[in-house]
Protein backbone atom coordinates (compact mmCIF):
# COMPACT_ATOMS: atom_id res chain seq x y z
CA UNK A 1 0.00 0.00 0.00
CA UNK A 2 2.81 2.41 0.94
CA UNK A 3 4.47 1.73 -2.57
CA UNK A 4 1.47 2.83 -4.33
CA UNK A 5 1.01 5.99 -2.34
CA UNK A 6 4.56 6.66 -2.98
CA UNK A 7 3.90 6.32 -6.96
CA UNK A 8 1.05 8.94 -6.55
CA UNK A 9 2.54 11.11 -5.15
CA UNK A 10 5.70 10.92 -7.52
CA UNK A 11 3.04 11.19 -10.27
CA UNK A 12 1.14 14.20 -8.50
CA UNK A 13 4.38 15.78 -8.40
CA UNK A 14 5.78 15.21 -11.66
CA UNK A 15 2.83 16.29 -13.20
CA UNK A 16 2.36 19.62 -11.46
CA UNK A 17 5.91 20.77 -11.94
CA UNK A 18 5.10 20.07 -15.78
CA UNK A 19 1.62 22.67 -15.59
CA UNK A 20 3.65 25.05 -14.03
CA UNK A 21 6.46 24.72 -16.29
CA UNK A 22 3.82 24.87 -19.24
CA UNK A 23 2.03 28.07 -18.19
CA UNK A 24 6.12 29.87 -17.68
CA UNK A 25 6.74 29.21 -21.05
CA UNK A 26 2.83 30.57 -22.00
CA UNK A 27 3.41 32.93 -20.19
CA UNK A 28 6.88 34.56 -21.55
CA UNK A 29 5.65 33.40 -25.52
CA UNK A 30 2.94 36.38 -24.29
CA UNK A 31 5.49 38.74 -23.13
CA UNK A 32 7.69 38.13 -26.35
CA UNK A 33 4.64 38.70 -28.54
CA UNK A 34 3.32 41.91 -26.91
CA UNK A 35 6.56 43.76 -25.91
CA UNK A 36 8.75 42.74 -29.32
CA UNK A 37 12.61 43.53 -29.59
CA UNK A 38 13.47 46.40 -30.80
CA UNK A 39 15.87 46.36 -33.55
CA UNK A 40 18.29 49.41 -34.08
CA UNK A 41 19.76 50.35 -37.39
CA UNK A 42 23.50 49.43 -36.32
CA UNK A 43 24.31 47.62 -33.16
CA UNK A 44 25.92 49.80 -30.57
CA UNK A 45 29.67 48.35 -29.99
CA UNK A 46 30.86 50.96 -27.18
CA UNK A 47 30.69 48.35 -24.65
CA UNK A 48 32.48 45.90 -26.76
CA UNK A 49 35.38 48.67 -27.39
CA UNK A 50 35.48 49.60 -23.96
CA UNK A 51 36.52 46.47 -22.72
CA UNK A 52 39.39 45.81 -25.43
CA UNK A 53 40.32 49.09 -24.76
CA UNK A 54 40.71 48.40 -20.81
CA UNK A 55 42.31 44.94 -21.54
CA UNK A 56 44.85 46.40 -23.87
CA UNK A 57 45.94 49.50 -21.56
CA UNK A 58 46.59 46.99 -18.66
CA UNK A 59 48.81 44.70 -20.93
CA UNK A 60 50.56 47.01 -22.37
CA UNK A 61 50.58 50.52 -20.54
CA UNK A 62 50.76 53.40 -22.41
CA UNK A 63 49.23 52.33 -25.48
CA UNK A 64 46.13 53.98 -27.49
CA UNK A 65 43.91 51.66 -29.18
CA UNK A 66 43.60 53.39 -33.04
CA UNK A 67 41.30 50.54 -34.57
CA UNK A 68 39.76 47.70 -33.87
CA UNK A 69 38.65 45.20 -36.50
CA UNK A 70 37.31 41.50 -36.40
CA UNK A 71 39.93 38.61 -38.28
CA UNK A 72 37.82 36.30 -39.76
CA UNK A 73 39.44 32.68 -40.39
CA UNK A 74 39.88 31.51 -43.13
CA UNK A 75 38.28 28.40 -43.72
Amino acid sequence: MMEINLFMVCLSAFVGVFFVLVFLAITMRLIMVIFPEKMEAAPDDAPLYAAVSSVYARLYPGTRICKIEEIKNPK
